[in-house]
């Protein structure tokens, strides 16, 4: 009997996406005519869907336009995609982690980053062929609610149980909680050791050697 899967989140949790992922949020803050903020104010967009990240920002400097976080999102997209191979490494560690995991159960990928975008980073790293299955919203839904996402990953699964969702946002815990999974919290990425307790995780840990060990390995 195959063990039940494991789905892990893909910004902050298997890849180092904030330098990348920043980077081009700046180039689409200057293409549209918004004022440079630092690094640490732009932050919590990593993580959730980024129409519904560039919506809010718009709100918080005072400009709730539609038309506005629409082409921040276009300019963002463009300028990423160009450059998002040269900008994303793994967290260290966590390759191994998922190819020893892969060897007793299935494990797989829920993330807010548009799926296409996803695959060709598994890809660029060699990581495509791990994972029972990869989910993500198209493009014309960037602003898919995670619970969704997670609820397509679990169908897709086709057959196959899954127990636990590893993230470092609120919004991975709660979407794991109303699937009825086991959620960990990961501290590496961009959601705070209180942000992932608020949300209800189940165990919070703060190195992969400890994931590793949540997870049996």
């Amino acid at each position: 009997m195959t063990a039940p899967a494991v789905l892990f989140d893909l910004d902050g949790c298997l890849i180092d996406s904030r330098a990348g992922i920043l980077a081009s949020v700046h180039v689409a803050m200057s293409a549209c005519g918004l004022a440079p903020m630092p690094d640490a104010e732009l932050e919590w967009l990593i993580g959730p869907p980024l129409r519904t990240g560039f919506a809010e920002l718009c709100r918080r400097v005072g400009r709730d336009d539609a038309s506005l976080a629409q082409a921040l999102l276009d300019a963002y997209r463009a300028d990423y995609h160009d450059t998002m191979l040269d900008h994303t490494p793994l967290v260290s560690g966590v390759e191994s982690l998922v190819r020893a995991l892969s060897a007793s159960r299935p494990v797989g990928v829920v993330t807010s980053k548009p799926r296409v975008l996803a695959l060709e980073i598994l890809e660029h790293h060699g990581l495509v062929e791990v994972f029972s299955v990869v989910e993500g919203p198209t493009f014309d839904e960037a602003d898919e609610p995670k619970v969704d996402t997670l609820g397509r990953a679990l169908v897709e699964l086709d057959g196959l149980t899954a127990s636990t969702m590893v993230g470092d946002r609120h919004h991975d815990i709660e979407a794991g909680r109303a699937h009825g999974l086991r959620t960990i919290g990961v501290t590496w990425g961009i959601g705070s050791a209180a942000e992932l307790g608020e949300a209800g995780a189940d165990t919070i840990v703060s190195s992969v050697d400890e994931l590793a060990s949540e997870l049996g390995l």
